[in-house]
This record gives structure tokens, C-alpha cells and sequence, in this order.
């Protein structure tokens, strides 16, 4: 049974999930302007569809994984990720990561609003065409500003700077899909070369210092690089790396054990082992081979 249309916006706010109502700012078809900031995985997004509204999404922290009407797309910071009217979508298949998300709800084929915003929901809205392209600082930047713009006292002319910056980000998002034929670069080659390594050398140790001279950075290009690159520090993307490694070897082979998957992967210990992968995947190691698409709820 087909999923079921769902055109209901969800202000819902906590500690780490922060949401602008921008049509009660008088900025439809603009809708909610988001964003969460997890420090632990948390259980997956459920499936929802809209009828009406596109969705875009930016990682600033992490990869984050989308099914969209049953396809997986990763999306990393640099990256924007659309979901247009009609598609089934979720976040985290197994989890949604920790990490830091801004997202953009809209109303599409409005009869409000300016006429340049209209068109480019209409581009967003089209199902044909990439969902996933890179994109520049005027839509991140942009959306990030304009979340913390909103949670300050604002005047008119406050509104309508916040309007103007939100704008601007959709328009730098349509842009970004219209001109989708441009390769996605690394601000770097040699941030590429370094995380191709690390895929091929994830049970090796090593050094920010050892992964710079791979980069041929220094070592504080380096992070800087791969921050920009990734939206994260070294350390982090190892580890998550290591644990979602260790999660699917666990899951595949029923007989490892979990010290020899720690062990392998270099942790010291099996205990700090399992605060890790708790950290980035809300189960411990062994809880993991029985949730195997999503969290005991025990995070």
C-alpha cells in the first residue's frame, strides 16, 4: 500500500532540533526553516510524503544517508539533497547519525509569493533530474544564517532580512540543480586521495600527521581541508567509519567476536569500543546484530 500523503508541518522543537515557522513570519510558500544537531545517533526518521511540498536538505556535520522512493543517496556537506512532491522519504537507514542537518520545507505550484521564488520551486519540484548536486556557500550559508537571524528579537527590517537570506538560498540551490552537469570537486585533490585511503586502510592506524603528508597539506591545511570537505574532523570521520565498518562485519558474520572486531580495528579496549559505536549508532555492538534496520531504543 502506497504510502499515504502527509502535508503537516512539524514545528515540534527540543534541545537538538530547532525549527522557524516561516509562513507565520508572512514568508509563504516558504514554510519551516530547520535544523538538529545530534551528538548520539538517534532512531531513523519514519517514512513520510508529501503532496504538496518540496524538502531540501544540507549536512553541515556528516554524511547523511536519504531513501527516496526506495533509493539510497548519501549526502555530505557541500551537498544539498531534494525531495520533491509525490516521493517517500526517510533519513538513517539503520539510524539517523550524529551529526548536524538544516532543512527547508516549501510549498510548491503556489500562487503567492515572489514571482523568481515561484519558478525556482518549480525547478526544485520537478521529479526529473539529480537529486543530490553540490552545492555553494550562498545556500549554506545562507540557510545557517538565517536559523540564527530568526532566534534573535527582529524588527521589519530584521523580517525582511531573514526573508532575503532564505530567498537567496533557494536561489542558490535552484542554480546549483539547473547547472547539475558540473562535476562535484573537492576543495582539495588530495582530501580525495585521503579518504579513498582511509576506505582501503580502515583496520590500520593513523596519524593526522601521517594522513596530512598523504594530503601533501600541512597539518593544519589539512584540517581545514577536511573540514570543508567533510564537516568534520579527522577523528571523527574515522571513528564513524570504524564503527559502521565494525556494525556490518558484526551483522554478517554472526561467529566474530566483538574484542576481535574492536581489537582489529584498533581500539584498546572492547569497553571503549563500545562507547564509541554506542556514541554513533545508539546500540551497543552486540544489540546490533539483532536491529539490524534500526535502534533498541536504548541510545
Amino acid at each position: 500500500m502506497a504510502l499515504p500523503f502527509n502535508d503537516h508541518v512539524n514545528l515540534h522543537q527540543t534541545a537538538e532540533r530547532t525549527v522557524v515557522d516561516l509562513s507565520a513570519l508572512g514568508l509563504a510558500p516558504l514554510l519551516a526553516l530547520g535544523s538538529y544537531r545530534y551528538l548520539r545517533a538517534h532512531v531513523p526518521r519514519p517514512p513520510d510524503r508529501h503532496r504538496t511540498m518540496v524538502v531540501l536538505a544540507l549536512p553541515m556535520r556528516g554524511t547523511f544517508m536519504f531513501d527516496v522512493d526506495g533509493a539510497e543517496h548519501p549526502v555530505c556537506p557541500g551537498q544539498i539533497i531534494r525531495v520533491p512532491p509525490g516521493c517517500a522519504y526517510s533519513t538513517g537507514t539503520e539510524a539517523e547519525p550524529r551529526g548536524a542537518l538544516i532543512w527547508l520545507i516549501a510549498r510548491a505550484a503556489a500562487d503567492s509569493g515572489p514571482e523568481d521564488l515561484r519558478r525556482a520551486l518549480g525547478v526544485l519540484a520537478d521529479p526529473a533530474g539529480p537529486l543530490v548536486v553540490a552545492v555553494d556557500e550562498v545556500a549554506r550559508d545562507g540557510l545557517d544564517r538565517a536559523l540564527s537571524w530568526a532566534d534573535r528579537p527582529r524588527d521589519w527590517i530584521d523580517d525582511a532580512l531573514l526573508h532575503h537570506m532564505v530567498i537567496s538560498a533557494v536561489l542558490g540551490a535552484t542554480k546549483a540543480y539547473m547547472n547539475a552537469e558540473s562535476p562535484v570537486s573537492w576543495p582539495h585533490q588530495g582530501i580525495a586521495r585521503v579518504l579513498a585511503w582511509i576506505e582501503e586502510h580502515l583496520t590500520e592506524p593513523a596519524t593526522p600527521a601521517e594522513l596530512a603528508a598523504l594530503a601533501g597539506l600541512s597539518t593544519s591545511q589539512f584540517y581545514e581541508a577536511f573540514r570543508v570537505a567533510t564537516g568534520t574532523s579527522p577523528k571523527d570521520y574515522l571513528l564513524r567509519r570504524k564503527t559502521e565498518y565494525a556494525r556490518q562485519w558484526l551483522q554478517d558474520d554472526p561467529t566474530v567476536q566483538v574484542t576481535a572486531v574492536a581489537h582489529s580495528l584498533g581500539f584498546s579496549t572492547s569497553q571503549r569500543f563500545a562507547t564509541i559505536f554506542r556514541r554513533y549508532h545508539g546500540v551497543s555492538p552486540t544489540a546490533c546484530r539483532t536491529t539490524p534496520k534500526g535502534l533498541d531504543g536504548t541510545a
